[in-house]
């Protein structure tokens, strides 16, 4: 059984690679094409399309990953259907649960490289990416760091300690560079907003360095044209989706802690820690389809079928979430409900095959 185990992991894993390459290539050409409206704006050109397409591709692995394991278990076990091989291993005593649990070992191992992707890879990346494109196309220098977000416009330098969202900022500095180097100004505000086209400023405290003295002046509040292009702010303001797990427990309990909704980092969360278990409901789905008496009778139909549950999962999953809290449901009953639908599904179907 150990030479079957590893055949058809081995088999698996070739197929479920060959699909992962083509849909993401396929997803990479497609964005591609949208980019290229782009290109020419600022320093956004050709070499930053491709870095950028480059960085983003970690966050289409993981969301494409079940699809890919679905295409992959339909492409080897129908070919193994076809070729009679799964008639030979039953020939020679092996059970079909023992084919399933087989295929469900590879699902085990694709967990695991997909929660490593989602939770230290694709956060990081995603959020270069989105940075990347906008510098380029704005001629900003921007960073995020620990100590809170950085831009610099000509001899100006911002840092933002807390993003609320891309018109409420909090723990802003703007320090004003002179000709020669030197620091001209330093304006603190404890919160800023963006009303009426303009960045207001509460609990400004500006310190001005003169040669001779420095002079310190307090104002309740305080208005400026420029700022910030609340654009920036809305690459840099969270996304639930593309956090980490451990980031979305750590935003989630700030969240709570100042009273504000967290509803939808709970549905993003929730949708994170089950999204590696649909990898193991896409084989279960794909099982019934290739060892089922009614099974499709080409590898070429199965695809086809695999490739539009694989899809349809993926539309219902992302809207489902959202639109279930709307309605009133439970955010982690909303963002876990597909999955365990699917999942329900595929072991009443396998249980039915006897």
């Amino acid at each position: 059984m150990k030479v079957i185990n590893k055949y058809i992991a081995l088999e698996m894993l070739k197929s479920t690679g060959i699909a992962l390459l083509f849909l993401l290539s396929l997803v990479l050409v497609i964005t591609f094409a949208d980019e290229l409206d782009d290109i020419g704006d600022g320093q956004y050109g050709l070499a930053e399309v491709f870095k950028y397409l480059l960085l983003i591709a970690p966050r289409n692995f993981y969301e494409l990953l079940p699809s890919a394991a679905l295409l992959g278990a339909l492409i080897t076990l129908g070919g193994m259907a076809n070729n009679y091989e799964l008639t030979a291993m039953r020939a020679a005593g092996i059970s079909r649960w023992q084919i399933i649990f087989a295929s469900l070992r590879v699902g085990v191992v694709l967990m695991v490289v997909s929660l490593l992707v989602s939770e230290f890879v694709a956060p990081v990346s995603e959020q270069a990416a989105q940075m990347l494109k906008f510098t380029a196309k704005n001629e900003q220098i921007a960073l995020k760091t620990k100590y809170g977000f950085w831009t610099r416009d000509a001899d100006t330098y911002l840092n933002i300690r807390e993003i609320a969202n891309s018109s409420e900022l909090k723990g802003v500095s703007i320090y004003e560079m002179s000709e020669s180097n030197g620091l001209e100004y330093a304006t603190h505000a404890e919160a800023a907003s963006f009303v009426d086209s303009q960045w207001e400023l509460k609990g400004v405290q500006q310190t001005t360095f003169a040669e001779q003295a420095i002079n310190i002046t307090n104002s309740e509040s305080a208005q400026l044209e420029s700022l910030l292009d609340p654009d920036l702010l809305d690459v840099i303001v969270v996304k639930p989706e593309r956090l980490s797990i451990m980031g979305l427990a750590s935003y989630i309990k700030f969240l709570e802690n100042n009273g504000q909704d967290a509803t939808r980092f709970v549905v993003a969360i929730t949708s994170k820690l089950v999204r590696p278990f649909v990898i193991l409901v896409m084989l279960l789905i794909a099982i019934p389809m290739v060892l089922g008496v009614n099974r499709a009778g080409s590898t070429g139909t199965r695809i086809l079928i695999g490739a539009l549950i694989g899809i349809g999962f993926n539309l219902v999953d992302r809207l489902f979430g959202n639109v279930g809290v709307l309605y009133g449901l439970h955010p982690v009953i909303a963002a876990s409900l597909p999955f365990f639908l699917a999942l329900s599904a595929a072991v009443f179907t396998i249980r039915r095959m006897g």
